[in-house]
């Protein structure tokens, strides 16, 4: 049992629940091994603040600081936990504002000493796309359609992974939270667009996330789809499970389906990260 994507706790995420020690507590009833946290990190843009944070009255100080507060609890935490658990402090970044992020993520990393990070695409043209099918159809439509919403959507995810070196890649096809079954999203232009990012991923030496919490949602697999799956197997590109979990009863809802789901695409490996002395290396790890 490894995830290196969740634990988006509700003291350090207003769209979370429960604390992060609950959080902990579950995986360890849940018999992880491995629990990679990933805070959302801060957004030095009040442009960019969550609906949540903007509802409490926060600005961009307040995020900041309480992503202070939660990197120095969960390394406090790696230590307690030792006997028990390998707890692994991250982050997962924003591309935006789309002209900084990228040094913002490498302060971020330096300042803290993160373990590693999670980069994901939330937002395309700074507009957010996966908050409401409404938000989700105007950045479509500010794009002109469904494939070149798309294609940018792609683009950016190979500029981010180019720009930053994330460890891992998250949900890397997120449009199909309101597109599942569109045509456009295997299009020939597509696909060429899901290969360059894999060919920035496999240089850049970051792995998937087969990301679980699409069950939650509502669609039919795990992200990534199963064509993109087969791609990166085929391409050499690793994965690794997250649970995305947002609450203490969702930590490892939906891995021992994940693992399924890889086998079943000729998968049988994963990919984690775990401490080695003061370092934090990748290690592959059998799925059967």
């Amino acid at each position: 049992m490894v995830s290196l994507h969740g634990g988006h706790s509700g003291d350090y995420c207003l769209h979370g629940a429960d604390t992060l020690r609950e959080m902990l507590d579950a995986a360890v009833r849940a018999g992880f091994t491995t629990f990679g946290v990933t805070a959302h990190a801060p957004r030095s843009d009040a442009r960019f603040l969550y609906e949540e944070e903007i509802d409490a009255g926060y600005g961009p100080d307040d995020v900041a600081r309480n992503f202070d507060e939660y990197a120095a609890v969960c390394a406090g935490m790696v230590a307690e936990y030792a006997d028990r658990l390998e707890v692994l402090c991250g982050a997962e970044i924003e591309v935006v504002p789309e002209s900084s992020y990228a040094d913002e993520a490498a302060v971020l990393r330096g300042r803290h000493g993160l373990d590693y990070l999670v980069g994901s695409v939330h937002w395309v043209d700074e507009m957010p796309i996966d908050t409401s099918a409404e938000d989700f159809e105007g950045a479509v439509a500010a794009r002109g359609g469904l494939e070149p919403f798309v294609l940018r959507y792609y683009e950016l995810a190979g500029e981010m992974v180019e720009s930053v070196s994330p460890e891992v890649i998250g949900h890397l096809d997120l449009p199909r939270l309101y597109a599942e079954g569109a045509p456009e999203l295997e299009s020939a232009a597509v696909r060429s667009a899901v290969g360059a990012v894999l060919e920035r991923a496999l240089a850049a030496g970051s792995i998937l996330d087969l990301n679980v919490r699409s069950e939650e949602k509502g669609l039919a697999t795990p992200y990534p789809a199963p064509w993109i799956v087969r791609l990166a197997a085929e391409m050499g590109v690793p994965f690794c499970f997250g649970d995305d979990s947002h609450s203490a009863d969702r930590v490892g809802v939906g891995i021992e389906a994940g693992r399924d789901y890889l086998l079943s695409l000729g998968v049988d490996t994963i990919t984690k990260l775990t401490r080695l002395g003061e370092a934090v290396v990748k290690e592959e790890v059998p799925l059967r």
